[in-house]
């Protein structure tokens, strides 16, 4: 199991979103459509052959999944019988897709996932003329009981330049419109698929134009157009995966005290990433605490977790074990005595909090729960994804990615995180009012967290 620890990966949420832009209507938010123009890379119709050759190198490979983790709850040789013959008749990427995704939605587990292939197949950062192609609305969305709700905008963005607000009530982005969702959504796919589905609409080629559909706080109707903006880089890539961000973003906070708070966010789990995270603990180490903000963040390389906690540990400890039905790896953290240049460092002492939410899936939710059973930090926000398992990358031979899970995760108290997320220490749902007030509740109340420990502190 450990040969392939440093490409094992937690990335529900970056599946989802490439997924939800195939998306159907909202009824069936996870299952994609077969567009008129197909999303495929072939401008002809798909062959027969590769169709079904693609099909069974999926099936084979879940299988083997199944199998090595002992599940035993499908007829999986029926499933081909049954969906074979569909994929033999698919005339094109998309239509393949969708019976895959079909065999895929069966399962009930996340990091199962069909993708059409990324630009490129090569590791390592992307080229400028890569990043050129990805463009940002400038508008995070959020659920508030059961809505969609504006939570951000880019202060520099067109969003912002055309009126839009947080607390506004999004009715639809371009062609998608908001699922409908059970008492029981408030984990789970349907749940992840709600938050990435926007996410989804919202990207799209800079220069491409976007349409919000959206009422604000006085229930007044905003129907507005305007242009994508660049994504600021820089971007990464890994395996199969397609690009992703890789900036960090660093502050400090000054506490009424006169002591400083060290405030780290990063929006993927990727190896770019590492060096930019260890110079913001190392520019933190004077400060009272550090608040680690995952929200949003869908996961990555889920190795990076063991050094990333290294920063915050004086002894090593287990963050959380992989097990498949004959062997188990252990994600374990030794703690980081020495800078990225070689000087002699203690691991950060002061206090750590974790900002969590709904789109804090995967590493991000393993990691949270690791230093979270360890009493190592503590959890501020709303429950998180509730998407933890390990899961690979592997092209098939259409071109699309299938990703799949390779083995069961446990936190290091035992605690499994699939489908339940995790549970922040303070929960704090977003609310309304503090949209509209411009509050950030979870980040205030982590602050008040580190300035009492100081207080209390000998």
């Amino acid at each position: 199991m450990a040969t392939f620890a440093a490409i094992v990966f937690g990335s529900a949420g970056i599946g989802a979103s490439v997924r939800a832009q195939h998306a159907a209507p909202p009824h069936e938010a996870v299952r994609p459509r077969l567009a008129a123009n197909d999303t495929g890379v072939r401008a002809r119709g798909l062959d027969s052959a590769l169709a079904m050759a693609t099909f069974d190198s999926a099936w084979r490979t879940v299988g083997s999944s199944l199998a090595s983790r002992g599940v035993t709850r499908f007829d999986w040789p029926a499933v081909r019988r049954e969906l074979l013959p569909r994929a033999a008749r698919a005339k094109s990427d998309s239509a393949l897709r969708a019976v895959i995704d079909d065999m895929l939605r069966r399962l009930g587990e996340s990091h199962f996932a069909i993708m059409p292939p990324p630009p490129g197949a090569s590791s390592g950062p992307v080229a400028r003329s890569e990043d050129a192609a990805l463009g940002t609305a400038g508008v995070v969305t959020r659920l508030i009981a059961g809505r969609l709700v504006v939570w951000r905008v880019d202060s520099a963005g067109a969003a912002a330049r055309h009126g839009v607000r947080p607390g506004w009530t999004v009715e639809r982005i371009d062609g998608y419109t908001h699922p409908t969702l059970g008492a029981a959504d408030t984990v789970g796919p349907r749940h992840l698929a709600a938050l990435t589905g926007p996410l989804a609409a919202l990207r799209g080629a800079p220069g491409s134009t976007v349409r919000l559909v959206a009422r604000d706080e006085r229930g007044q109707l905003h129907d507005v157009s305007f242009e994508r903006d660049t994504l600021r880089g820089p971007f990464a890539r890994f395996g199969n995966l397609p690009p992703l961000p890789a900036s960090v973003d660093f502050m400090r906070r000054a506490l009424s005290d006169g002591s400083c708070v060290g405030v780290i966010r990063f929006e993927y789990w990727m190896p770019p990433v590492m060096p930019a995270l260890d110079r913001a603990v190392d520019a933190s180490r004077a400060c009272a605490g550090i608040v680690l903000d995952l929200r949003g963040n869908l996961g990555g390389v889920a190795a990076m977790m063991m050094g990333a906690a290294g920063h915050f540990l004086t002894e090593p400890k287990t963050l959380g074990t992989m097990r498949t039905r004959g062997d188990e790896m252990r994600f374990a953290a030794n703690p980081r005595r020495s800078t990225e240049a070689g000087v002699a460092v203690e691991p950060f002492s002061g206090s750590l909090a974790i900002l969590v939410d709904g789109l804090s899936a995967s590493t991000s939710e393993m990691f949270a729960a690791g230093l979270q059973s360890l009493g190592r930090a503590r959890l501020f926000g709303d429950r998180s994804a509730g998407q933890a398992l390990p899961a690979m990358a592997t092209r098939l031979p259409s071109g699309d990615v299938l990703m799949h899970v390779v083995a069961d995760f446990v936190a290091a108290d035992g605690t499994r995180i699939e489908g339940v997320g995790v549970k922040p220490d303070e929960l704090i749902p977003l609310t309304d009012a503090d949209l509209l007030a411009g509050r950030d509740a979870p980040m205030e109340a982590a602050l008040a967290w580190i300035k009492r420990a100081r207080l209390a502190a000998p």
